[in-house]
């Protein structure tokens, strides 16, 4: 049988994935506050653009202290071109990561001292 149709996936679906998959990093932080999300200012940032099969990405992630940040850098890379290889098919030829922002986690109320 021949083919009926393609499929093609969207610029902001590439992203979203990106973004799950970046988070599933050890070190990677989901940043921003409820107002910084509205107007975008949460990390991961992810930037995609797709043409074809083909897709090209730009993150920018913000990595909890005291995770060494070329290292959590390059696991996102391959995260996220591992996950949207597999989820979407698509040949990634690029996926820039950038450390944005270094934050301290909050530490537990019971782990303070007194």
């Amino acid at each position: 049988m021949g083919q009926r149709g393609r499929t093609t996936f969207g610029d902001g679906v590439v992203e979203h994935i990106a973004r799950l998959a970046a988070n599933d990093v050890e070190g990677v932080a989901e940043h921003g506050s409820g107002l910084g999300k509205v107007v975008g200012r949460q990390y991961p940032k992810v930037n995609a653009e797709v043409a074809g099969s083909r897709a090209r990405l730009s993150l920018q992630v913000a990595v909890a202290w005291p995770y060494p940040l070329a290292d959590v850098c390059a696991r996102v890379r391959d995260q996220v071109t591992t996950r949207l290889g597999e989820l979407t098919g698509l040949d990634i030829d690029a996926v820039d990561v950038t450390a944005a922002k270094v934050v301290q986690l909050q530490e537990p109320e019971s782990r303070r001292v007194q």
